[in-house]
């Protein structure tokens, strides 16, 4: 699945965003407006998680999802502290990305089976954990090395192990339909990725407001 997207990965990497990030040219404003829609994307994936769980059809999969809730409800919380510093807004309005983005999650998990939400949701860790890689060495501010601090971790190296495995054994026994419709939730995925960098990237708003 994720060789048949290696392309896709590789141009979200070259993202302005991301090559402003590695360069230490990244302004404020912009990773203000990031932190402003990510608080928004994290609070959606806690959502997400909880439904899933619920409607997993065994303990495995209901565990899977639950083990990892404080994990992401501190990255939440950080994240909210990350955006006081930099003087962002909290409750700023939902960017058309990131309200697309939630409501696609939002779908999968409300009425898809938790098969299509593995595969919508595994771009999200892989592509910050592929991130973490990239920047080691580069010339972050404080403030940017606190923020990646957990992404370039090996715990976050092996959550995404885990993950990518615990896929990879959920996706063996599915007939070539459900496989291909899992490869699609995880292109969308994708591409959702690539765009909340550029809707951070562009400050981008609603066009009538």
């Amino acid at each position: 699945m994720i060789g048949e997207t290696t392309h896709l990965f590789e141009q979200l990497y070259e993202h302005p965003f991301l090559d402003e990030l590695r360069a230490g040219t990244l302004g404020n404003d912009k990773l203000a407006f990031y932190f402003e829609q990510n608080v928004h994307y994290i609070d959606a994936v806690l959502r997400c998680r909880s439904i899933v769980a619920a409607k997993a059809q065994n303990a495995e999969i209901r565990d899977f999802f639950l083990r990892n809730t404080k994990l992401i409800l501190d990255e939440y919380y950080h994240q909210e502290d990350m955006l006081r510093k930099l003087g962002g807004t909290f409750g700023a309005p939902v960017a058309p990305t990131l309200h697309a983005y939630s409501r696609h999650l939002f779908y999968l998990a409300f009425a898809r089976d938790p098969v299509e939400y593995l595969g919508s949701f595994l771009p999200c860790p892989l592509s910050y954990d592929a991130i973490g890689y990239q920047l080691e060495g580069a010339p972050l501010t404080e403030f940017q090395t606190d923020w990646w601090e957990f992404y370039m971790s090996e715990d976050h190296h092996r959550l995404c192990r885990d993950y990518r495995d615990f896929v990879d054994r959920y996706a063996e026994g599915l007939s070539d339909e459900r496989r291909s419709q899992m490869l699609d939730s995880f292109r969308i995925g994708v591409n959702y990725e690539y765009m909340f960098w550029d809707m951070a990237y562009t400050k981008e708003s609603w066009p009538l407001g």
